[in-house]
């Protein structure tokens, strides 16, 4: 086990400024997946395609989780190591947690597409539903008080109601459900799963400097393997095995955004690094702003290919915006605005997933939720502000209830 003197907040529960960010993240990414649906609204408020190359903030909402993410990774790994967990322990919870994200990402994916709704059994919005529910059932935090047979039988009921749903899925020509892309959750678990395996293996040095160099070096490493295998792709004649390493390659620079945010929070929280934070915030920005900028002379910036320059930009911008929010929250004190973000910071997963149920409601009733006025341009924009809103109040109620969903 490390000396916790290498590891930030060895004894802090949480970090207020860590939590406001990831808050502004959610909220931001429930707006933008509500107006996704809109139409006629500026091309700076949607997604660029593939083969253009530039970002709109849009572009930033999912690689802002991947470093938020590696930002609370250092605070996850510590609490459990001040539990007493060793190594293995540690790592086979990150493997759990990679593999919880995995499993609901795939489920998501397979409401959007990839189903013959005449040939299933159940509704697509009644199988979304109960998907959700199993999900909230296995993953639901239960309270102490509550007994161990009862949350665990609630689990068990969750897993086999997940296999029933496998069983009941029927795609084109009778096929079952099936990869398709990870999901946003999918992603982000094998993102954790590379960042967080790498920083557990890290942390065992007992030098910060050292930990801190090699983490820098693992985030070019991985960008590196991208532009290796990607060179090599085209030209490569692959089986299945390497067809599905291929499809692999952009969750290199995924886990890079997730190392990059762990090294941002080592240079703001790791007791080492204290004295220094700011002139050392600045000089790790500035480096990630140069190799945004170099990287880009050879590689376009894509969110949709996940290219190294997409990588470093989303990284370069996310540092920025950290920096402001530290600025406002713990220099200058400004914390009454952050309540506002408190569900989403604290119960980001039930917050993330609770548009999807309650569209899936609709579903059911055949009831569209956005009125047909607020289906295009201003008012569209307003009502998607609306709905993350109400998103955000309906978690803060269920939070306060006592729901929360944590892998």
């Amino acid at each position: 086990m490390s000396n916790p003197v290498t590891n930030p907040a060895a004894n802090a529960n949480r970090v207020l400024s860590i939590d406001v960010f990831r808050g502004i993240i959610i909220f931001t990414m429930v707006f933008v997946n509500e107006l996704a649906g809109v139409a006629d609204i500026p091309q700076w408020m949607k997604h660029l395609p593939a083969n253009v190359d530039g970002m709109t903030f849009v572009d930033l909402v999912f690689p802002a989780f991947l470093f938020i993410v590696g930002m609370s990774i250092p605070f996850a790994i510590q609490a459990r190591a001040n539990k007493g967990d060793s190594a293995l322990e540690i790592f086979k919870h990150i493997a759990l947690r990679s593999f919880g994200l995995m499993v609901i990402g795939v489920f998501m994916v397979n409401t959007e597409s990839g189903y013959d709704a005449d040939a299933m059994s159940i509704s697509m919005p009644l199988w979304t539903l109960l998907m959700f529910i199993y999900v909230l059932l296995i993953w639901s935090n239960y309270p102490r008080t509550l007994s161990p047979a009862i949350s665990l039988g609630a689990k068990l009921i969750g897993v086999a109601g997940l296999v029933m749903l496998w069983w009941l899925y029927k795609g084109p020509d009778n096929t079952g459900m099936t990869t398709q892309w990870w999901g946003i959750l999918g992603l982000i678990g094998w993102a954790y799963l590379i960042a967080g395996t790498l920083f557990l293996i890290t942390r065992q040095f007992a030098s910060p400097a050292t930990q801190f160099l090699t983490l820098a070096g693992a985030s070019l490493v991985l960008l590196v393997i991208f532009f290796a295998m990607d060179a090599v792709k085209a030209d490569f004649s692959t089986g299945l095995f390497m067809t599905k390493v291929f499809e692999l390659n952009c969750n290199y620079t995924h886990a890079a955004i997730v190392l990059a945010g762990v090294i941002l929070s080592q240079l703001f929280y790791l007791p080492s690094f204290a004295a220094s934070k700011f002139k050392n915030y600045l000089i790790f920005t500035g480096v990630v702003g140069v190799l945004a900028f170099a990287s880009w002379q050879v590689s376009p910036i894509s969110k949709i290919w996940a290219t190294p320059s997409w990588a470093l930009f989303s990284a370069f911008f996310c540092c920025l915006i950290f920096g402001a929010v530290y600025w406002l929250v713990d220099v200058k004190q400004q914390r009454a605005w952050t309540k506002f973000f408190e569900p989403s910071a604290t119960n980001p997963l039930l917050v993330y997933i609770l548009p999807y149920i309650v569209i899936s409601i609709c579903g059911i009733f055949g009831f569209y939720l956005r009125p047909e006025m607020f289906n295009a341009g201003v008012p569209g924009i307003i009502w998607s502000l609306f709905f993350a809103c109400v998103i955000m109040g309906i978690g803060a109620l269920l939070t306060r209830i006592g729901l929360r969903v944590k892998l």
